[in-house]
């Protein structure tokens, strides 16, 4: 495994010629657009007229020289798409890691060679300018306008989809119901149901979830980094899980993990400790928490209040064939 090694040219199956011997990635950031009346933080569900991207022109002399599209490049063999799209953002555009949270993985197999976008958000548009030779620029472009560009035509056939998929999810867990969906002895120790419930959300949060059901109406990805809200409440809240942030309300911006698919709990995974009814505390963070969200429960009341809110709901047997 060397750095640099996926560099040069290959053919797919299709025998058409790619950049990237061991396929390439890319990395779509999405921020809010001040001057389009996007809110910090916020990118807005079923509608983009706010949101902007980052996209990166390629030099001239570079192939498909002059055309937009997300920065990114060859995948080192040794490399995931998510470290390769944000080593790639990084080097043409200057963008930190650390910046972005990533949220989905969108891949465009050619037989044999594939070009991965990473989907990311960022809480604001983040400075950026060329920083190397095969970047000619680089700016944040209002969602709307990005078709009027010249773009890679990779980039212009996949479009579409990345459009409808640029707005992250949040997954809304009733802890109590889905404890109460399993045989697992919660009726003895319900902290103890909680807490383990809590450590297969947090692996699940580090390893994406690879399907949503239909229930959820959005577009699906290979892989989605979605936020997973945890709601707590009586003597489950006892449990001993992390709890990284200390408003589970607010929006989360999960750092995204530099080394791999796998993203780091603290920031896809929030534990919220109703004060009261859980059954109050999910029906608000599912009226306040930004983009889709997707509650987890079985009860009838509450799954019309969240979807009056605006969420869309699922029951247990979906999350607990994940776990």
């Amino acid at each position: 495994m060397t750095a640099r090694d996926g560099n040069g040219w290959t053919r797919c199956g299709l025998g058409h010629r790619h950049w990237g011997r061991h396929g390439a990635a890319g990395l779509l950031v999405a921020a809010p657009d001040p001057a389009s009346g996007g809110v910090r933080g916020v990118v807005p569900s079923g509608q983009h007229g706010g949101t902007a991207v980052l996209l990166a022109q390629r030099s001239f002399w570079a192939s498909h020289g002059g055309t937009w599209g997300p920065p990114g490049g060859a995948r080192d063999s040794h490399e995931s798409p998510v470290h390769a799209a944000l080593r790639e953002a990084a080097e043409e555009c200057g963008i930190s890691p650390a910046a972005v949270t990533v949220h989905g993985v969108l891949a465009d197999d050619h037989g044999g060679w594939t070009y991965q976008t990473v989907l990311a958000s960022a809480e604001a548009p983040l400075a950026v300018a060329p920083a190397s030779d095969e970047t000619r620029d680089a700016a944040w472009v209002p969602v709307a306008d990005v078709g009027g560009l010249r773009l890679h035509p990779g980039f212009a056939e996949q479009w579409p989809a990345l459009r409808t998929a640029l707005v992250p999810l949040t997954v809304i867990v009733d802890a109590a119901n889905v404890i109460g969906a399993r045989a697992d002895g919660w009726w003895k120790d319900r902290a103890g149901a909680a807490s383990r419930l809590c450590a297969e959300l947090a692996k699940l949060a580090r390893a994406g979830i690879p399907e949503l059901p239909d229930s959820a109406g959005i577009p699906p990805l290979p892989r989605r980094f979605p936020l997973i809200v945890v709601v707590l409440e009586g003597a489950a809240k006892a449990a001993a899980c992390d709890q990284p942030g200390a408003d589970g309300r607010a929006a989360a911006d999960g750092r995204a993990a530099a080394d791999g698919l796998a993203q780091p709990a603290d920031g896809r995974f929030r534990v919220v400790r109703a004060p009261g009814s859980g059954d109050d505390e999910i029906a608000a963070q599912a009226a306040a928490l930004p983009g889709h969200r997707l509650v987890v429960t079985a009860d009838r009341e509450l799954r019309a209040r969240c979807q009056a809110a605006g969420a869309s709901v699922t029951g247990p047997r979906w999350l607990l064939r994940l776990l």
